[in-house]
């Protein structure tokens, strides 16, 4: 079971679900933009590959001691980082005139990066939950209407992280339940 776990775990991490989410916005539906590949490369390079490059940098200089930083106060630093990448993307985006969807989704990024980087400092809320509930949000405005689908794998994540003992159900309810909410209202309100 905890092998089972480990897996989704890894399969259904934010680093692995946000450029398959950028994909999928940016490579499916009505209005593929002119400049995809650059827009998926900037999606990519600031969501996740900058983000992947300060942990294990971070790791290597003993300041987060694995990965996965699982020490709720070595997480902030690294959020910091994501916030002002994501923030940084976003504004790229825009410049060069994304879909909206795209740039609501890195917008996301950022602040609900900066949201968690705050709750994190007092409580370990579930990274890996808002990463992926957060991205379904996008998906399901974007035409993506799998309900039992999403459904599956968003209690696949939160169910895997608690068997992990990363934590707890309060912790990845919380993250589940924060990261629809805030993408819905940030989507909708300021990009639809």
């Amino acid at each position: 079971v905890t092998r089972a776990a480990s897996i989704i775990s890894t399969l259904l991490h934010p680093m692995m679900v946000a450029p398959i989410t950028f994909g999928l916005l940016i490579y499916t539906g009505s209005s593929i933009p002119e400049n995809p590949h650059l827009t998926f490369f900037i999606a990519f390079f600031f969501s996740t590959l900058l983000a992947i490059a300060t942990v294990i940098y971070l790791k290597k200089q003993g300041i987060v001691s694995d990965v996965d930083v699982s020490i709720r106060e070595q997480r902030v630093q690294p959020l910091v980082y994501g916030t002002i990448y994501c923030g940084v993307g976003f504004l790229l985006l825009k410049y060069l005139n994304a879909s909206p969807l795209v740039q609501g989704l890195m917008f996301c990024y950022a602040i609900n990066t900066a949201i968690v980087w705050f709750i994190t400092r007092e409580w370990k809320i579930s990274i890996h939950a808002i990463g992926l509930s957060g991205p379904l949000v996008a998906l399901w405005l974007h035409g993506f209407h799998y309900p039992i689908i999403m459904g599956i794998t968003l209690v696949l994540i939160c169910v895997s992280r608690v068997i992990l003992k990363a934590h707890t159900p309060a912790q990845v309810t919380v993250g589940s339940g924060l990261g629809m909410c805030l993408a819905y209202l940030e989507l909708t309100i300021l990009f639809l």
